[in-house]
């Protein structure tokens, strides 16, 4: 699922389908004889085929691209192995991980269904077949067609190129002149504001008069799915934030807040949220919207080592540079 979205003046890449990779060194893929992966059964039905898509959504939205691949139906498994699509995004990652997607309607004829989901600000439209007693992701034309005709190396080398790999150089800008007489030298970066649990962080957005007042309800450590189906990795576990984002700006507050957060652990690795339902709240699902005044509460979940020690919490609003950072201990 590939689309590019402009938001708010950035480029915002939002790689939605399958970058599937074929043969990783030759000419021609190879055709893949596969049968689809047995899956639980689902209901034959319009709720059936919503719940799935979510899932769905979900795992790739998550990074989980095994577990992704695993939900498409047969023919479109035929086009790839699991483990050159998992490469794949070794080599090239999207740029829009843990954006979360949200439908907006599924229309059910017979064994298929068509569901259409929003991820930022872009709309699409993504076919599912009933197969196996399961709803199964279905790959559409245009990617079938670049699978069969394009080597692993060609994929990554095109969307490098054309700068739509996660984790690329940001662009180049021209530094500014030295301070002269004539010229008042430029305020240093301020530090970013630092608070505890409980307390409150007022951060800007990218936007003038996007002002969000932040507040770092409580951390949930060693979190529980409630999701037989989507459950931490063996040998991790989910760590949970809950967040009050009250708009005290003179613009609307909309953003994904789930993108805007990372989970600093006692080693200084960086942890990036996941996505999951966790029976001690509710998270934040895709974009919010809050008007002056009002607030919106939710968890944003990570998944960490279960030896990782979660000390700090970083958020930013809105694209915006300004990042606050909470101690967790």
């Amino acid at each position: 699922m590939l689309g590019v979205v402009t938001l708010l003046g950035i480029a915002v890449a939002a790689t939605l389908i399958v970058l599937g990779p074929t043969s990783p060194n030759t000419g021609a893929p190879d055709r893949i004889e596969v049968a689809a992966a047995d899956l639980p059964a689902q209901e034959h039905n319009e709720a059936g085929a919503r719940a799935a898509a979510q899932q769905v959504f979900d795992l790739y939205a998550a990074g989980s691209y095994g577990e992704f691949w695993d939900h498409w139906a047969a023919q479109s498994q035929t086009l790839m192995s699991r483990d050159d699509y998992v490469t794949m995004f070794e080599q090239c990652p999207q740029i829009a991980q843990n954006v979360r997607f949200t439908i907006t309607s599924v229309t059910v004829n017979g064994d298929t269904a068509k569901v259409q989901a929003n991820r930022l600000i872009a709309a699409f439209t993504y076919d599912f077949l009933y197969q196996g007693q399961a709803w199964r992701y279905v790959l559409p034309a245009d990617q079938q067609k670049e699978y069969q005709s394009k080597t692993v190396d060609q994929i990554v080398q095109e969307r490098r190129a054309a700068k739509l790999c996660g984790g690329q150089d940001a662009p180049q800008f021209t530094p500014l002149p030295a301070p002269t007489a004539s010229t008042p030298p430029v305020a240093q970066e301020q530090a970013p504001p630092v608070g505890k649990v409980g307390e409150t962080l007022t951060l800007k957005g990218l936007q003038p008069g996007v002002e969000v007042a932040v507040t770092l309800n409580r951390v949930i450590d060693n979190a529980t799915s409630n999701n037989p189906y989507v459950k931490p990795k063996a040998g991790s576990r989910y760590v949970a934030v809950e967040l009050t984002l009250k708009n005290v700006g003179q613009q609307v507050y909309t953003d994904s807040p789930s993108a805007g957060g990372a989970l600093i652990d006692a080693e200084g690795q960086q942890h990036r949220p996941t996505f999951a339902e966790v029976t001690e709240g509710v998270a934040f699902s895709g974009l919010v919207t809050v008007n002056r005044g009002d607030a919106r509460k939710g968890l944003i979940l990570f998944e960490v080592p279960s030896t990782a020690k979660a000390v700090k919490l970083q958020f930013g609003v809105m694209f915006g540079q300004q990042k606050g950072e909470w101690t967790l201990s």
